[in-house]
């Protein structure tokens, strides 16, 4: 996958990514052009792992309209717990059951693909939050019908 860049293992994934990935909120708000140049400019220069979210403008979009037939060639990341089905009024990241599944399923719509290889629970909510709205177990059952490959957490 990678083209001379330096790999390693990500986490206990056994995933071996480039050192240096793709943060996507980057083409949030770009040309569609651009986004291309960039999307297919991060591949060719041998990067195999890029990050995104629902929360990143138009980012999965372009992933999918621009690279997703060049889905062997990266791991993607996304993130869960922003707002898809809840009113905004509850805030901006919500991690209930219902909202993760939503926002995992919008994600692999908008991206054109069948599985995500990582979903991280975005804002890094606490313990207390993921374990009262069933937030893990959520994700654990998308992984089980192999939507998901691993999960996490971002800040």
């Amino acid at each position: 996958m990678s083209q001379g860049l330096d790999t390693t293992v990500l986490g206990r994934t056994g995933l071996s990514v480039t050192r240096l990935g793709y943060g996507a909120m980057a083409v949030r708000d770009v040309a569609e052009d651009v986004a291309k140049r960039i999307l297919n400019a991060v591949l060719d220069a041998g990067i195999n792992f890029i990050d995104t979210s629902i929360d990143y403008g138009r980012s999965e979009e372009f992933i999918g309209k621009y690279i997703s037939h060049r889905r062997s060639e990266f791991y993607l990341a996304s993130k869960c717990g922003c707002a898809v089905v809840s009113d905004p009024a509850e805030g901006r990241h919500v991690f209930t059951r219902e909202n993760i599944v939503a926002g995992v399923n919008q994600s692999l719509a908008r991206m054109s693909t069948d599985y995500l290889d990582f979903v991280q629970f975005h804002v890094s909510p606490s313990r207390e939050t993921l374990e009262r709205d069933g937030a893990i177990d959520a994700l654990r059952d998308l992984q089980a019908e192999g939507k998901i490959r691993f999960l996490g957490s971002s800040s």
